[in-house]
């Protein structure tokens, strides 16, 4: 008996799958789209042969996975098929700090009920009459004790102690956040446009997503929280009329995070426009693996943000380009690539973040190189940060879509199918 992680190149088995075992469940359009998604997790059993006996569809947000779909072969059943599928996901939910599971089944479900809660499921709640029928459906949640659990992020009312103007239309914003987890490199936060009302605001009603530039103790409990952005709209000009002392509404930090590079291996950051604070604390820490290259590009040399703290990182070397010329390199950041690349690419990681354009010109130089390791971190539209309204997804190569908040902001340069982005 095998498990395995089933993709789209399964699709035919687990369709046949489906359609005996699950049937209704998925039509064949959606369960193709499932095995494509990132955050889909589809682990299958088979036993002699290479006759499939089971299978389990499971999705994740966040640092929670939810069991959707678990089905068994009639003729493999109580044979420890179930078991070994969600030994599986455990395994994978360990490795990557997977915090809840979350299920629901039918309360006639005994089997598969006394399965969950032997594996430390507990009930937590009901959806009366939920299924057709009448049939109640029984909640059930699982607390991991993974010692690689992402800590969870913050929901809070937080305090303004600086909203500074930089230059042009560049804002710095500094915030006081309680019970901040340390963002990783390249993870954002969720703000409210504006400052905190007595009258709830709902128009903008939704938040604005912006990068963590840097984090500090403040005082015990307390991080001090900066973050980099421009005025682009209402939004964003609303968030600039808050002042010191009042509040902020703040959730995170959220999505995925930039991988460092190996010891000793030599790293590229290049920015653009507001992308550029999506890399500081990605500069600061590869600069303790090895040497750093931090490309900066903006218009202007107003434009440009930050350009005082990437100067005082130790490890780091900047370079600065403007359009104008009236800063560093007259031109774009692209322009400096291809020598920093060098001739050994199997050295080097590319890291980018800032407009679509830039990003894509980064990956194809990066790809006529030969350097395989290029991570971009995108900036797309996004409205909630948790993968509920759909709003963010993106195109990628393997077909269907991936939801940026979720699966990402980071991806392989390789994963994206480019043509697709705004």
């Amino acid at each position: 008996m095998s498990v395995g992680k089933a993709g789209p190149s399964d699709f035919d088995e687990i369709w046949a799958l489906c359609d005996a075992w699950l049937p209704g469940a998925w039509s064949r359009g959606s369960l193709l789209d499932e095995l494509k998604r990132r955050e889909s997790w589809v682990f299958w059993v088979k036993g002699a042969g290479g006759l499939a006996q089971g299978v389990l569809f499971a999705r994740s947000v966040l640092d929670e996975v939810e069991i959707l779909n678990v089905a068994v072969a009639p003729e493999a059943r109580r044979s420890g098929v179930a078991r070994r599928l969600l030994s599986a996901v455990f395994e994978r939910a360990q490795k990557e700090g997977i915090r809840r599971f979350l299920l629901e089944l039918r309360e006639s479900n005994a089997p598969a009920y006394s399965l969950y809660e032997s594996q430390g499921f507990v009930v937590v709640g009901r959806r009366s009459r939920y299924y057709p029928g009448g049939e109640d459906a029984v909640l059930m949640t699982l607390e991991t004790s993974s010692q690689n659990a992402r800590p969870a992020p913050v929901r809070a009312d937080v305090e303004v102690l600086e909203n500074s103007a930089e230059g042009g239309s560049n804002y710095r914003l500094v915030l006081a956040v309680p019970d901040w987890p340390d963002a990783l490199p390249g993870q954002f936060l969720m703000l409210s446009a504006g400052a905190r009302t007595e009258v709830e605001r709902t128009d903008p009603l939704l938040p604005r997503p912006m990068a963590v530039f840097r984090q500090t103790e403040l005082r015990p409990g307390h991080t001090q929280v900066e973050v980099l952005y421009k005025v682009t709209g209402r939004g964003s000009g609303l968030l600039s009329n808050a002042k010191a002392g009042e509040r902020l509404r703040v959730v995170g930090p959220l999505g995925g995070s930039f991988s460092l590079p190996p010891a000793g291996e030599r790293s590229i950051l290049v920015g653009g426009g507001t992308g550029i604070a999506s890399l500081y604390k990605l500069a600061s820490d590869a600069g303790e693996k090895g040497p750093v290259d931090v490309v900066l590009g903006a218009r202007t040399e107003v434009d440009l943000m930050g350009v005082s703290r990437f100067e005082s990182l130790t490890g780091v070397t900047l370079h600065l380009t403007t359009e104008d010329g009236g800063c560093g390199h007259r031109g774009r950041v692209t322009d400096l690539l291809p020598d920093l690349m060098g001739t050994e690419p199997d050295a080097v990681s590319l890291y980018t973040c800032g407009p679509t354009p830039m990003m894509r010109a980064c990956a194809d130089l990066a790809s006529q190189a030969g350097l395989t390791r290029c991570w971009v971190s995108l900036e797309n539209t996004m409205a909630c940060g948790f993968g509920v309204c759909l709003g963010c997804a993106i195109p990628v190569k393997e077909g269907g879509f991936s939801l940026l908040c979720r699966a990402g902001p980071v991806y392989s340069a390789s994963e994206i199918q480019w043509e697709g982005l705004p």
